[in-house]
């Protein structure tokens, strides 16, 4: 049944990229890019949420937890929802309340962690997940920076405000978002429950997708935003499912 439910989001977003081949005028990119989209989804994620967090309503350190997490994911809604309606020297409002998910996020992490008496790891998976987190890092700003000075010429053809702060942003989710989607899905692989590998992969998700926002800005890969759209999508669905195992199974 879980195999089953963590393949929907992904059998969801192929089946719409299918349909965006066939329908003409980018009609999926369109409609999986519009406000009312991302409002209508990101309302439902949050209903779900605030619907777990009830059901916890008789253990408070849980139930804090999940109010926390339903924190996280407004402010995350709130940056998608006022994106399209800023401009380049504006830019920064969205990157700003990006940040600003990440203390939420960190204290649901914590709380979750309690349950389950915070994972103690032997030193050598300790190293081991210090320098895998070490090589992720360092992949993604090659990723991301590496492209922008040798191939794209980006400083010199593409210097607006919005494009330098889109620069810095898969390096930051790299750093705060990262450790803490990490830890919400091993926290739920450990024994901690089912929700928190969903909602831990559906945090994992926002790395690369800021990647992909990244490149669609530079003009150089997924000119009509639809990857990054795709990704969006499949990180709201398992905050989705997640939320809804939490809400529904005990």
């Amino acid at each position: 049944m879980v195999i089953i439910l963590f393949v929907i989001p992904l059998v969801a977003v192929v089946a719409l990229y299918v349909l965006d081949i066939f329908l003409p005028m980018e009609l999926i990119s369109t409609l999986t890019g519009s406000v009312p989209f991302i409002a209508a989804l990101s309302v439902l994620v949050l209903a779900a949420i605030l619907v777990a967090a009830y059901r916890r309503k008789d253990n408070p350190l849980l139930m804090s937890a999940w109010l926390f997490l339903l924190c996280g994911v407004i402010i995350l809604s709130l940056a998608a929802l006022v994106d399209p309606f800023i401009s380049g020297s504006e830019s920064w409002t969205e990157e700003l309340l990006s940040a600003a998910s990440f203390f939420p996020l960190l204290l649901f992490a914590t709380f979750i962690a309690s349950p389950v008496r915070l994972l103690i790891l032997p030193r050598r998976q300790r190293i081991l997940y210090l320098v895998a987190g070490i090589v992720v890092f360092l992949g993604v700003c090659a990723l991301v920076v590496l492209p922008w000075l040798l191939v794209y010429e980006g400083p010199r053809l593409h210097a607006s405000t919005k494009h330098l702060l889109r620069l810095v942003k898969p390096i930051l989710d790299t750093i705060l978002a990262e450790p803490i989607a990490v830890l919400v899905l091993v926290i739920g692989l450990a024994g901690g429950g089912e929700p928190y590998v969903f909602i831990g992969f559906g945090l994992l998700l926002l790395v690369p997708e800021d990647v992909l926002d990244h490149f669609q800005l530079l003009r150089e890969l997924d000119p009509h935003n639809l990857f990054s759209n795709l990704i969006s999508i499949a990180s709201r669905l398992y905050l989705l499912i997640g939320a809804l195992l939490g809400a529904f199974k005990r």
